[in-house]
């Protein structure tokens, strides 16, 4: 890696073709180097004059922006002087070379002298005027007068058709005819073959743009109503911003290529120099949104279920994910340039993002990396001097007392202080003040909020992250992602366990267990289905209609391999509940465990209990291929650590039907229609006991299911819910905690709670 500032903008594609040039050296080709710039249709001339002073073959793939053609910018400026020609607009358009009016040119002095001024009064008026003051004399200067008048007529007669009002359509044939009518297209097509081309390709440019707008229109329901010029031309002119011109001749392959940071997470080369890497300007900042703000759109996204419209922080990590695949691009070799402080007053330090990139991988910087921050004595704005008197601590804040900035600068350090502290619990994985610690007054809201019956559900999640469990399920933060087009996942497995429950429940009741898995077992279940689907398809819970229309029949086939996977796998043993309910207003009193001194109660519902001679089998269902995830939920070692789920559908299933001596459980992965290998325990196992006794082998010996819960519950109680993760895929919180993953390492690098150290 290496750095390369410019002196200023100007001077940053010079860094450009030298950082290039040092590569080339070093045995690669030119084919072998790419270029990304985070404005690559501004930065593109500047770079091609940069890299042909040097010989290097460089390919832009992008022409000119349309908005910076001059003939674009004078069809535009006619269009704004339409219904409305003052003197400046007409000596501009009539000065022009592209405008085939007699007696143009040079009207300037004419119009002087006949006293034409802007807010005046039109200038053909001022010029017949100035004709008939001077009569029958002073021939030449009459002449002169007479062909500016002719020639400002002409050019009014000319833009009059575009000053009304008309549909966009209208317009756009409107500028087409103009085009035409006043030789600007046949004036344009005379001249240097290069300067011929680039205009012909920008008239062409505009009627293009002249069409997107008519497109944009019909769009909006307005194809049919009637536009002002001005709203057209402002229309057009945002068109106009986002069009660029063909690229010119370059070289077909052998070359340097320009890319933008939005090709960036598809590109690789063995070499990269990523340009713009400026602090402030890289990451790019987001464009505003001027018409729906963030809450809005997160409300529109709610009520469509899906991420329709990204939030600001969407846009924001968009950006600063493309500015990584750029630093990432470059297999063998990557070069940073930026634009440092030149001799123009641009230009800035290195972004900061950048500059962890070079400082990771060891590489120097050729140059000032970073300016760096002025003391509080020599501070000349409000953020400096803020920063320094942080910098400073105490004495800084001391500093500024007396000034309007002392609060701001006191309430920083609070700021800093509280930031170190929640640092320190979240590495040390304990709660604290601001880091998951709930502390009184807030302790009787917390115990209001707290459910009386706990599922085993809910404490896992307490287990995986406390304060993820917290967020989710005493504040009640949303914790699913908006969904897509496609059915929400949660709703899907809802729908299978719907659609198994049925099918069950139905052959438990006729004694037809196991099934043969054959066609007559499929239609049984496909009937199953096809109620739970309508119902389903009734509460709009299926995503898109168009969308489930084909994954409805993927389902159906994952449900012909679950059928027939029940007839491979029974082992036995047949169904003796399904869905079995457990506390909570169900048939079944909640499980109520015991231990040291304190009782809780678990309330829950099993998806299934296979039963048979002298053992019970629990079998829950997950909608999931992949099995190492709930790895931990079968492994007896793991039970009131990672996983409550098992242990307490086991108690319950040896309460419903008592008399096993074998109890097991496994999960059922219905996406690939297998199950896991079960675990097995024995029904008198003290693991599982309701109110088991201290053990008497010491803090050695494993720890009862029921001494866990008490003691998970008794933390939740205590307002303990330290940011301590055991892993965070998939979490939505990551803005809240702002340490989204540093727990996990924690946990997987040994920090200071491993497995089985309740947080």
């Amino acid at each position: 890696m290496l750095a390369l500032p410019g002196a200023g903008e100007a001077g940053e594609a010079e860094a450009v073709a030298e950082a290039v040039e040092r590569l080339l050296a070093s045995g690669l080709a030119p084919e072998d180097v790419a270029v990304v710039s985070p404005a690559p249709r501004r930065a593109g001339p500047a770079l091609a004059r940069a890299l042909a002073a040097r010989g290097i073959p460089f390919a832009s793939g992008r022409g000119p922006a349309l908005a910076e053609v001059p003939l674009a910018r004078w069809v535009r400026e006619a269009l704004a002087a339409a219904g409305g020609l003052g003197r400046a607009a007409a000596e501009r358009l009539l000065a022009s070379g592209w405008l085939a009016a007699p007696g143009g040119g040079a009207v300037g002095p004419v119009l002087d002298r006949a006293g034409a001024l802007d807010g005046r009064g039109s200038p053909a008026a001022a010029l017949r005027r100035r004709l008939a003051a001077l009569g029958g004399a002073a021939g030449r200067e009459r002449a002169a007068v007479a062909r500016a008048a002719g020639a400002v007529e002409a050019l009014e007669a000319a833009l009059h058709p575009l000053a009304s009002p008309g549909t966009a359509r209208a317009h756009a044939a409107r500028l087409s005819a103009f085009l035409d009518a006043s030789g600007v297209r046949r004036r344009a097509a005379r001249g240097p073959r290069a300067e011929v081309a680039r205009d012909l390709a920008a008239l062409a440019g505009l009627e293009e743009a002249a069409e997107a707008v008519v497109r944009a229109s019909a769009l909006l329901g307005e194809a049919g109503a009637a536009l002002a010029p001005a709203a057209f031309l402002e229309r057009l002119g945002l068109a106009v911003e986002q069009a660029a011109l063909p690229p010119g001749p370059e070289a077909a392959a052998g070359a340097v290529e320009l890319s933008g940071l939005d090709e960036a997470p598809g590109l690789s080369a063995r070499a990269v120099v990523v340009t713009g890497a400026r602090h402030g300007a890289f990451p790019a900042a987001p464009p505003p949104e001027p018409l729906l703000r963030d809450p809005e759109r997160l409300a529109l996204n709610r009520r469509l279920r899906r991420a329709a419209l990204p939030p600001t922080g969407a846009r924001r990590a968009e950006a600063t994910y493309r500015a990584f695949a750029a630093l990432a691009a470059g297999r063998e070799a990557v070069a940073i340039t930026w634009a440092a402080p030149g001799p123009g007053g641009d230009g800035g330090p290195l972004a900061p993002l950048a500059a962890e990139a070079l400082v990771a991988a060891g590489a120097e910087v050729a140059g000032p990396a970073a300016a760096p921050e002025p003391p509080l004595s020599r501070a000349r704005t409000v953020r400096a001097a803020l920063r320094a008197a942080a910098r400073a601590g105490d004495a800084g804040a001391a500093a500024l007392g007396g000034t309007v900035l002392a609060p701001r600068a006191a309430d920083a350090l609070r700021r800093g202080a509280i930031e170190s502290a929640r640092r320190d619990a979240v590495l040390a994985r304990r709660p604290a003040p601001f880091a998951g610690q709930v502390e009184a007054p807030a302790l009787a809201a917390l115990g209001a909020a707290l459910p009386e019956e706990w599922a085993p559900t809910r404490l896992e999640g307490f287990a995986r992250c406390p304060f993820r469990g917290f967020l989710a399920q005493v504040l009640r933060l949303p914790d699913r992602a908006a969904a897509d087009l496609d059915i929400d996942p949660r709703d899907e497995g809802s729908l299978l366990h719907a659609v198994l429950e049925r099918f069950v429940r139905g052959r438990m009741e006729r004694r037809a267990w196991p099934p043969d898995g054959g066609e007559a077992d499929l239609a049984e279940m496909r009937a199953a289905a096809a109620e739970a689907f309508a119902r389903f398809e009734r509460e709009g819970r299926t995503g898109d209609p168009a969308a489930w229309a084909a994954r409805r029949e993927a389902v159906l086939a994952r449900l012909d391999r679950v059928v027939r996977a029940e007839a491979r796998d029974h082992g036995g043993l047949a169904p003796a509940a399904v869905e079995l309910r457990f506390g909570r207003g169900g048939p079944l009193p909640a499980l109520e465990l015991a231990w040291d001194g304190e009782r809780v109660r678990l309330e829950g519902r099993v998806d299934r209990i296979d039963a048979g001679p002298g053992r019970l089998l629990v079998v829950d269902y997950k909608n999931a291929r992949n099995g190492d995830a709930y790895a931990d939920g079968l492994d007896p070692e793991a039970f009131g650590d990672a996983a409550f789920q098992i242990p307490a559908y086991l108690m319950a299933a040896a309460r419903a039907f008592p008399g096993r001596p074998r109890l097991e459980a496994t999960y059922a992965l219905l996406r690939r229609a297998e199950r896991l290998d079960p675990v097995a325990l024995d029904a008198d196992d003290p693991l599982l006991a309701a109110e088991p006794a201290p053990p008497p082998g010491g803090p050695e010996a494993p720890r009862p299911f029921a001494a866990a819960v008490v003691e998970r519950v008794r933390q939740i109680r205590a307002g303990a819910f330290p940011i301590a993760s055991r892993g965070c895929d998939g979490c939505p919180f990551g803005a809240v905690c702002r340490f989204q993953g540093t727990a996990a390492l924690a946990e997987r690098g040994g920090g200071a709670a491993g497995k089985g150290a309740s947080p």
